[in-house]
């Protein structure tokens, strides 16, 4: 059976919060739990998508032992990992899974690996570090901010427990270089598209699966586009591809960091959430950003119920 953290979709839901940004923690129930019935091979918490920047520790735990009890070991759930340094990412890595976490995603510690050239030696004792502190699956992350060099896909697969990277690079020339050096592993460590912008082209060029953000929305689709991908079903996958693309699109263009309130107010839409608020100092969605969604949602029908994250 293929490892459930190295194939098929992995959303990175966001986080909702009510007006006063609480986090709204029986919307956030409820719609975790719409996640898990799409399909799913597993569930990513405390991501980016979920401002987990703007959690403190304690949201973060309760995040994941609410969403552990929704779950009810219907598909593991991971958590990210976000750390500065290596003695917070080993003590918080400890955290996260005695409170359930089946899995971590080692976020790069900013700024440390912001600066070029970057050491594959500096990457690998970062996450030998978390390896070494606690017994669950390891999923590397690589960023546009924080591109990881040539060689630490290799490096990565002599350390036990890692077998994924996610890369979000929004490359599509790196993909294709991390692509073929994952080959190089033999299959101990799989390529995860991040790349909300071209998550099909990205599974089409060879990677197993997809850990993203888009995935909070439109889950069961996603689920079926990765599905017909694998299965070679080209025409397929673009049909569903070509009608939530451009919304993919639209949520993750420039300022890249609002898509988190973009991708809000597509849950509104699809009234999973009751609001788009964020926490301080990210802004809500602007007026110009919400006429292109609503735009898109009339072009491509998105508000069919197919398109609800249970499907």
């Amino acid at each position: 059976m293929t490892h459930p953290l190295k194939s098929g979709i992995i959303p990175a839901p966001i986080m909702p919060f009510t007006e006063n940004a609480a986090v709204d923690w029986p919307t956030m129930e409820r719609y975790v739990g719409q996640m898990a019935s799409g399909g799913i091979s597993a569930l990513a918490m405390n991501m980016a998508a979920a401002e987990a920047t703007a959690l403190d520790h304690a949201e973060q735990i309760e995040a994941l032992t609410r969403t552990k009890a929704v779950l009810a070991s219907a598909v593991p759930m991971v958590s990210g990992l976000i750390a500065g340094h290596t003695a917070g990412a080993v003590d918080h890595a400890r955290r996260l899974v005695d409170a359930g976490a089946e899995g971590l995603v080692v976020f790069p510690p900013l700024p440390t690996f912001m600066s070029k050239p970057l050491p594959v030696s500096v990457v690998t004792d970062y996450h030998a570090a978390v390896v070494d502190a606690v017994d669950v699956p390891i999923i590397a992350f690589q960023t546009a901010n924080a591109g990881y060099p040539v060689g630490t896909i290799r490096a990565l697969a002599e350390l036990d427990r890692v077998v994924a990277i996610k890369d979000a690079a929004f490359d599509i020339d790196r993909t294709w270089e991390i692509l073929e050096e994952a080959r190089e592993t033999d299959g101990r460590v799989a390529v995860l598209t991040g790349n909300d912008t071209f998550v099909l082209e990205a599974l089409l060029m060879g990677c197993e699966g997809a850990l993203i953000g888009l995935a909070g929305a439109f889950t069961a689709e996603i689920v079926k586009m990765q599905r017909f991908a694998a299965a070679g079903q080209a025409t397929e996958a673009y049909t569903i591809w070509n009608e939530i693309g451009p919304i993919a699109r639209v949520c993750w263009s420039n300022p890249l960091r609002d898509y988190r309130p973009r991708m809000k107010y597509v849950l509104m839409k699809q009234g999973i959430i009751p609001t788009d608020v964020t926490r301080a100092p990210q802004t809500r969605i602007s007026d110009n950003d919400r006429r292109k969604i609503d735009a898109l949602f009339d072009r491509h029908g998105l508000s069919e119920a197919k398109y609800l994250p249970q499907g």
